[in-house]
């Protein structure tokens, strides 16, 4: 819909109707709060098709997209075969990438584009000499896909300037510094200004007051204040850490199928156990400092937001920082991955083939 109105020269879209949701009412029009750029991302598909244009088709695109840049990622960092087989397995079929690819709705969409394009930027960072605008491009559309993301952009710069993300890289010359780093802010000059307008077209401000407002208004939300608040790490360290699969019984007699996806989601503990191959990475303490700041900044809307994602296997906000993990995933796996990690890598994706399944078996079609 927002593919459309963009084509038809504005920026707001024709209201779907009630059992729809995130199109806020703002001065007597609807406008999506997400990014637009999944929305830009299908316009060619909407050219053809219209409103029958598939999201899921731009999902699966994008996720194999993903899928190539990881491998080619991988590579660049001097990953043996063996292990990039495991490690290309585990980012796709034992994350969430899989299943938001599989179903491609809203918000699974601006996944599939927000890791498709933070795989860019990071394939880019492991080049021999990285050119600052085609990471910067990267981080621009996923942040406009996810906006946590626009939280990487000091660390993107950070790697740029001492040459690139693998631990060896070299800076080189002072010019080559300047000029990657010039190429990464003039790209983002342009970024910027559209936002700036996109928000004034939309708000009537410079800045984007879209998710601010829906929380405001939301059943779950508050009638005031911020979405992010300390007040909900407590509900999120359990979504992301704790929460397991739920057991189908009834009167303590189990059921098929035994275990279901409840709708908030799966715990990492129990979707992506191999994410604990990142504590296992070998580097310098600055470098190892450096990927876990970044984790942390991009995790922190997350862990602070009032809502873990809902509708959801597994945690799907996890993606908007497992990119960054899988590059420490990579340090732990230079000589070979140990037997436990690829354990750990089979569980995460039977998980998701569970969870895969259950989800179109049960809540696809209303059962």
């Amino acid at each position: 819909m927002l593919a459309g109105a963009f084509l038809n020269g504005r920026v707001w879209i024709d209201w779907p109707g009630a059992g729809t949701s995130d199109a806020l009412l703002w001065n007597g029009h609807r406008y999506v709060i997400e990014g637009p750029a999944p929305a830009v991302l299908m316009i060619p598909l909407v050219l053809v098709a219209g409103k029958a244009a598939n999201q899921t088709t731009l999902a699966i695109v994008l996720a194999a997209f993903a899928v190539a840049a990881t491998w080619d990622f991988l590579q660049r960092l001097g990953t043996g075969l063996a292990a990039r087989l495991w490690l290309t397995l585990f980012f796709f079929a034992g994350t969430t990438l899989w299943w938001c690819a599989q179903l491609g709705d809203v918000w699974f969409l601006a996944h599939c584009s927000a890791v498709a394009f933070t795989m860019l930027a990071l394939r880019e960072l492991a080049a021999e000499k990285p050119r600052g605008w085609v990471v910067a491009l990267g981080a621009a559309v996923a942040f406009e896909s996810r906006f946590t993301l626009v939280l990487a952009l000091p660390f993107y710069a950070y790697f740029l300037w001492r040459g690139g993300i693998a631990p060896e890289a070299s800076a080189g010359p002072a010019e080559q510094r300047i000029a990657r780093a010039r190429a990464f802010c003039a790209t983002l000059v342009p970024v910027a200004a559209f936002w700036a307008w996109y928000n004034l077209a939309r708000w009537g401000v410079w800045y984007d007051l879209g998710y601010v407002e829906f929380f405001h208004r939301d059943p779950w939300g508050q009638p005031a204040g911020s979405p992010f608040r300390l007040s909900y790490l407590p509900y999120q360290i359990f979504s992301f850490f704790l929460q397991p699969p739920v057991l189908v019984e009834w009167h303590q007699q189990a059921m098929w199928p035994i275990f279901k996806v409840d709708v908030n989601g799966v715990a990492l503990t129990w979707s992506s156990p191999a994410l604990a191959l990142a504590f296992a990475a070998r580097a310098s303490r600055a470098y190892l400092r450096a990927l876990w700041g970044l984790i942390a900044l991009v995790a922190l809307p997350s862990f602070l937001y009032y809502l873990n994602g809902w509708f959801q296997y597994g945690m799907r906000h996890a993606l908007d920082f497992e990119p960054y993990l899988l590059v420490l995933m990579v340090l732990a796996a230079r000589e070979g991955i140990p037997r436990w990690g690829k354990a750990l890598i089979a569980f995460s994706c039977l998980m998701s083939v569970w969870g895969i399944w259950y989800w179109n078996a049960f809540y696809r079609t209303g059962n």
